[in-house]
C-alpha cells in the first residue's frame, strides 16, 4: 500500500468537513472523532516515515501533470521530522477534546478547525513549491486564529493573527522576490541560487516569517496572549507543535541560506548568524524574566516558550553538527515537555476551573498524578538531568563553548538557571503550597485523560535516558542539511572532542540510585510527623485563616524589582506604532471617504497635478 502527501492531506479537509457535520448532531461526537483522526494522522506519517519508508509517495499532483517541471511536494527527512512531532502533540492534545468541548461556543467550528489545521501543518513541511507552502502555511494560520478565538480573549486571536500575517506579508515578497530572480517557485532550488544583497533581502524577510510563529525577540508579544487565552486542549498544541512552524521556517533562513555571508565571520560563524544567535540570546533572557513574574500557569509556559525558541536558535545560528543537533532535539524535547506541562495544567483547570497561581493550593494531595506529570515535565524544560532537556541544551552549549560565543553561554546558562526558577513556581505555589478550603474535594481527572499526559511522561525520561534511538533520527536531518552526523556509541554520545563523551543512560541510573538512597534514609529514619494545616502561630498569634499561609504573592519579588520599570518597553512599542497606524488610517478615511465634496475634489486635483508634474520631470 502507497501513502502520498497529497492524498492524506485531501483526506483530511474531507475528514474535518465530516467532523463539522457530526458535530452538528453530537459535539461530543464530533470531538472524539478529532481524536481518533489526531491519532490515524500521526500513526501514518510516523510508519510511513520511519518504519516502511517505502509505502510513503509523492504521486503526481494534477499541477504537476500539466506543468511536469513543476514540484509540489517533496519527502524529505526534515519535514518527516517535523511532521512526526507535530501530528504527535495534536494526538496527544486530542484526548481532551471530548472533556472541554462544553466550554466551547462554537463547538462544531472548534473540531472543524482542529482537523483542518493538521491538514496545512502536514502540507507546509512537504511542500516543495513556495505557493503551495504559502498557501498551505495561511490555511495553518487561519484555522488556528479561530481555535485560539474560541478561549478567553478575542483580542488574543487578533494578536496572534496580526504577528502571524506579519509573517505572511514577508512570505508573499520571498515568493514574488525569488521568482522574478530565477523564473521558478522551486524552494530548494531558489535558496541555492541567492546570494549578495539578495540573499540578505530573502534572509530577513524568511527570518521575519520564522519570528513571528516561534514568538522570539522582538516578535513576541502575541505569545503570552494567545497561549493564555486558547482553549486548554488547544495550548500545549500552540505551544508544543504550532511554534514550532518558526523553527521549521528559521532553517531556510539560517542553514539554507547563511552561507551568503561566509566572507565575513564572527568567531567562525557568518555574521548574520551571529546577530540571529544574539537575537535567540535575548528571546531566552526576556522570556525567562517575564516567566518568574507570570502567575497565570499557562502565560508562564508561554514565555517559557519563548524563552526555549531562542535555544532553538542559537542552536540553527552556529552552523556546526553538534550546534544543529540540539536545535533540533531541543525542537523534540521542548515539544513533549511543553505539551505535558500544558497539558497537566488543563488537567487543574479542568478541575478547579482556574490557572490563578495565587488562587490555587495544595492539588499535589487531590491530583498526585497530574503532579508528577507536571514534576516530570519541568525537570526536563529546566535541562535537568535525567531528561531530553539537559540532552539538547548539552549539544547547544558545547558548540558555543567551543565556539568562544561568551554572551551566548551566559544567556544559555542564564536561561538554564531562571527556567528552574520560574517553573519551580507553580510546583510549589500550585501543587506543594497549602491546600485551600475550597479545594479540598478534588479528584484526579480521568483515566482517558491521564493516557497522553502518562504517554508524554515517559517520553520525557526516554529522551534523556535511551537517547541514541531519538538522535539517530535526529542524525538524519543533520546529514541531509550538509553537516556531518553525530558519533553515537551504543549509549553514548561524543562531543565536540574525543574526550567529550556522555553517556545519558549511566548518568540516568546514578541519578535513580542518588533518588533511591534518599528515600530509603527518608523511610529508615523517619524525623518529622505529620500536623494540621492550622497547628501553626506568627508573633505569638495563632492563625484561624487558611488563606493567609498561601505564600505565592510576590513569589520573587526582590528580583522582580530590578527589572519591573523595564519589562513593558517592547509592548509599548507595538502600542505606539499601533496608534500611527490607527491615525493613518484616520486620516486615509477623512481624505477619500469624507462627506465633504469639496475635500475630495481637491485631493483628486492635487493627486492630477502630482502625476503630471513626475511625467514632466521624468
Amino acid at each position: 500500500m502507497e501513502v502520498s502527501i497529497q492524498t492524506l492531506i485531501i483526506s483530511l479537509v474531507v475528514l474535518s468537513i465530516v467532523t463539522y457535520l457530526v458535530s452538528r448532531l453530537s459535539y461530543k461526537l464530533g470531538s472524539i472523532l478529532t481524536t481518533i483522526i489526531s491519532f490515524l494522522a500521526f500513526s501514518v506519517i510516523a510508519y510511513a516515515g520511519y518504519v516502511e519508508p517505502s509505502i510513503l509517495q509523492q504521486n503526481a499532483t494534477l499541477l504537476e501533470s500539466i506543468y511536469p517541471n513543476i514540484s509540489v511536494f517533496e519527502i524529505t527527512d526534515l519535514a518527516i521530522f517535523f511532521t512526526v512531532i507535530l501530528t504527535f502533540i495534536y494526538a496527544m492534545a486530542s484526548f481532551f477534546n471530548p472533556y472541554f468541548i462544553e466550554t466551547i461556543k462554537y463547538k462544531h467550528a472548534y473540531n472543524f478547525a482542529w482537523v483542518l489545521s493538521i491538514a496545512g501543518v502536514i502540507g507546509v513541511f512537504f511542500a516543495s513549491n513556495i505557493l503551495v507552502f504559502f498557501f498551505l502555511f495561511e490555511l495553518v494560520v487561519w484555522s488556528t486564529m479561530f481555535l485560539v478565538q474560541m478561549g478567553k480573549k478575542k483580542d488574543a486571536a487578533i494578536s496572534y493573527f496580526g504577528f502571524s500575517m506579519a509573517g505572511s506579508v514577508a512570505l508573499i515578497f520571498v515568493i514574488f522576490y525569488m521568482h522574478q530572480l530565477t523564473d521558478s517557485f522551486e524552494i530548494n532550488e531558489n535558496l541555492s541560487a541567492l546570494s549578495g544583497g539578495s540573499a540578505i533581502l530573502v534572509y530577513i524577510l524568511l527570518l521575519i516569517a520564522g519570528f513571528s510563529k516561534l514568538g522570539a525577540f522582538p516578535l513576541n508579544i502575541w505569545l503570552p496572549k494567545a497561549h493564555g487565552s486558547a482553549p486548554h486542549p488547544f495550548s500545549p498544541v500552540l505551544s508544543g507543535g504550532l511554534v514550532k512552524l518558526g523553527a521549521f521556517v528559521s532553517i531556510f533562513a539560517l542553514i539554507k541560506i547563511a552561507p551568503f555571508s561566509t566572507n565575513v565571520m564572527v568567531m567562525e560563524i557568518p555574521w548574520a548568524n551571529w546577530v540571529i544567535a544574539l537575537l535567540g540570546s535575548l528571546s531566552i533572557i526576556f522570556g525567562t524574566l517575564m516567566a518568574i513574574r507570570s502567575d497565570d500557569a499557562k502565560v508562564l509556559l508561554a514565555y517559557s516558550s519563548m524563552s526555549n525558541g531562542g535555544y532553538i536558535l542559537v542552536g540553527f545560528s552556529m552552523l556546526e553538527s553538534h550546534a544543529v543537533a540540539g536545535g533540533l532535539y531541543h525542537v523534540l524535547v521542548h515539544a513533549i515537555a511543553s505539551a505535558a506541562a500544558f497539558l497537566a495544567i488543563a488537567a487543574v483547570a479542568r478541575q478547579t476551573h482556574t490557572t490563578k497561581i495565587s488562587e490555587l493550593g495544595g492539588i499535589i494531595h487531590k491530583m498526585p498524578f497530574t503532579y508528577m506529570v507536571y514534576l516530570i515535565a519541568i525537570i526536563s524544560m529546566a535541562g535537568i538531568p535525567p531528561m531530553g532537556g539537559f540532552i539538547s541544551k548539552w549539544l547547544i552549549y558545547q558548540a558555543a563553548i567551543n565556539k568562544g560565543m561568551i554572551l551566548v553561554t551566559v544567556a544559555l546558562t542564564f536561561g538554564s538557571i531562571g527556567s528552574f526558577l520560574y517553573v519551580f513556581r507553580p510546583l510549589a505555589a500550585l501543587f506543594l503550597g497549602q491546600e485551600l478550603p475550597q479545594y479540598k474535594h478534588l479528584k484526579e481527572v480521568p483515566f482517558i485523560m491521564g493516557i497522553p499526559m502518562a504517554i508524554l511522561s515517559v517520553l520525557n525520561l526516554l529522551t534523556g535516558t535511551f537517547t541514541t534511538f531519538f538522535l539517530t533520527k535526529v542524525n538524519l536531518v543533520v546529514e541531509e542539511l550538509g553537516f556531518d552526523p553525530l558519533l553515537i556509541h551504543s549509549n553514548t554520545i561524543q562531543g565536540w572532542n574525543e574526550n567529550s563523551m556522555l553517556n545519558p543512560l549511566l548518568m540516568a541510573g546514578v541519578f535513580a540510585f542518588g533518588v533511591f538512597i534518599a528515600f530509603l534514609i527518608f523511610v529508615i529514619f523517619p524525623k518529622s510527623k505529620k500536623v494540621g494545616l492550622m497547628d501553626t502561630y506568627t508573633a505569638g498569634n495563632f492563625i484561624y485563616t487558611e488563606q493567609l499561609l498561601h505564600y505565592t504573592q510576590e513569589f520573587y519579588a526582590p528580583i522582580e524589582r530590578l527589572y519591573e520599570k523595564y519589562i513593558d518597553i517592547t509592548e509599548n512599542i507595538y502600542k505606539a506604532l499601533s496608534l500611527k497606524v490607527k491615525e493613518l488610517g484616520r486620516a486615509i478615511k477623512y481624505i477619500f471617504f469624507n462627506k465633504l465634496l469639496e475635500v475630495f475634489t481637491i485631493m483628486v486635483i492635487l493627486l492630477m497635478i502630482w502625476l503630471l508634474l513626475s511625467e514632466v520631470v521624468l
